[in-house]
């Protein structure tokens, strides 16, 4: 079964594993089809009995466009969980106004993504108590220890794993490294003020430059 990860980064910019939640599609695939159902309702329509997904054959598209309207949209527990499921950088500062925005969500979209029988996804208790959980573990991050952090949408791939480590081909095997190492682009660090997102910079761009005036 595939799971789901919060990743703690230290001041050095190495990353731990501090929780783990079994069923990824508990939550960033619950995230994507509310939001599709929110902002993109009659894009996601078939003659066929389905709705259209991010998890599918015109998932590109739709991330696509979804991005776009959720970068012009001022629904902030909207946009924290869009960001949280693209597997962006948080500063665990924020951690309060973040894990407020992953509640708020789930009690504010009960009228979105509902099954076959009309009940909204975000009522089913185990859906719930996966939001609750992810947003009480972000409050638990110790700021003073992990200034940042990330959640890994699923186990099905090493994505973020990546950014910590890296295989050595001669001693066929992988060593740790620090997201500081990277010499490419994969995410992007999340400034938030007063309960606003007020910009994003990549992991690039943050080593480049003096980062402690973005944060």
């Amino acid at each position: 079964m595939s799971t789901s990860t919060i990743y703690t980064i230290d001041s050095k910019f190495n990353g731990f594993v501090k929780n783990e939640y079994k069923n990824s599609w508990w939550f960033s695939p619950v995230v994507w089809n509310v939001l599709l159902d929110k902002y993109m309702h009659d894009d996601i329509q078939t003659p066929f009995g389905f709705k259209k997904s991010i998890i599918g054959w015109d998932g590109e598209e739709l991330n696509k466009k979804l991005n776009q309207l959720m970068n012009s949209c001022d629904n902030f527990s909207d946009r924290i969980c869009w960001e949280i499921t693209n597997q962006q950088i948080f500063f665990t500062k924020d951690k309060e106004q973040i894990a407020k925005a992953l509640k708020d969500f789930s009690q504010m979209n009960k009228e979105f993504h509902k099954d076959s029988e009309g009940i909204s996804v975000l009522t089913y208790e185990h859906i719930l108590e996966r939001f609750n959980a992810i947003a009480d573990d972000i409050l638990g991050i110790n700021e003073k220890h992990y200034p940042y952090f990330v959640f890994k949408n699923t186990s099905v791939d090493d994505n973020v794993e990546f950014w910590f480590e890296k295989y050595v081909k001669e001693a066929d095997e992988y060593t740790s490294r620090t997201l500081k190492e990277l010499n490419e682009y994969v995410t992007e660090f999340v400034k938030i003020k007063d309960s606003k997102i007020q910009g994003f910079i990549s992991n690039l761009d943050y080593f480049n430059k003096q980062h402690e005036k973005f944060a």
